[in-house]
């Protein structure tokens, strides 16, 4: 039996929806594949149908409106639903990506990724733990506000270096496009300090459900308000 994860209730998409291909095509790269990822990730090597997987998540996620919405094909009178445009994109993408492997027949399956390394970094830390280490907040370009909130991963590495850690982390392949590591802090007992975080901004209702446990829809004043306010940064050492 195949352990999918159920899609969640309907959500906000990080993209407002728009009855463009344009809009389709970014919103199946940078929001429907990456929740697919994370629903897929239990099933190791096992075959699945992405189509099977995919049409739930729209039900999910749009409106049986939108996704019976006519678009019209590029320099051409004829349409195809939004349904349909999503039905071609996701597979199309899950392929050029090389998201999962393809296997044929509309079937794929999960491709192994040393990366997973990476992440291990922050929840093999013991929150009891004195280690000292570095909190980062990054996110994606396509996502990132000029101004208010947006979504942004905050998370720990108690090596020196968050940026390789980061890049590190985002060679897996639910990412699509190179990381913008927003801000770093070097602290004491790294892992209370992130847990301190995440619980502050979950009971702020920001936590956003989406692919990891690290991600919410926040600012880095907001984030390093709650850094400063749980224990001070440690300066750089002089000479």
């Amino acid at each position: 039996m195949l352990l999918v994860k159920k899609p969640e209730m309907k959500r906000n998409m990080a993209i407002e929806f728009k009855p463009t291909r344009s809009y389709i095509y970014h919103a199946a790269r940078y929001e429907l594949l990456p929740r697919i990822v994370e629903m897929v990730s239990g099933l190791g090597d096992e075959p699945f149908s992405l189509l099977e997987i995919l049409y739930p998540l729209l039900e999910q996620t749009y409106t049986p409106e939108q996704l019976e919405t006519p678009i019209k094909r590029a320099e051409s009178d004829k349409t195809n639903t939004a349904r349909q445009i999503f039905a071609f994109y996701v597979p199309f993408l899950a392929r050029k990506l090389e998201v999962f492997e393809k296997l044929g027949g509309g079937k794929f399956r999960n491709v192994s990724n040393d990366a997973d390394v990476a992440e291990a970094d922050s929840v093999a830390t013991d929150v009891d733990s004195d280690d000292s280490g570095i909190i980062y907040a990054y996110s994606f370009p396509t996502i990132m506000r000029a101004s208010g909130r947006f979504p942004i991963k905050v998370g720990l590495t108690t090596g020196d270096d968050a940026n390789a850690s980061v890049t590190q982390q985002c060679k897996q392949t639910c990412c699509f496009e190179f990381p913008v590591v927003l801000n770093t802090w070097k602290v004491q007992r790294v892992a209370a300090v992130e847990d301190a975080i995440h619980a502050t901004l979950e009971a702020r209702g920001s936590k956003r459900e989406a692919p990891g446990t690290e991600w919410f829809d926040t600012t880095v004043v907001e984030i390093e308000s709650i850094v400063n306010f749980v224990q001070p940064a440690i300066p750089d050492s002089g000479p």
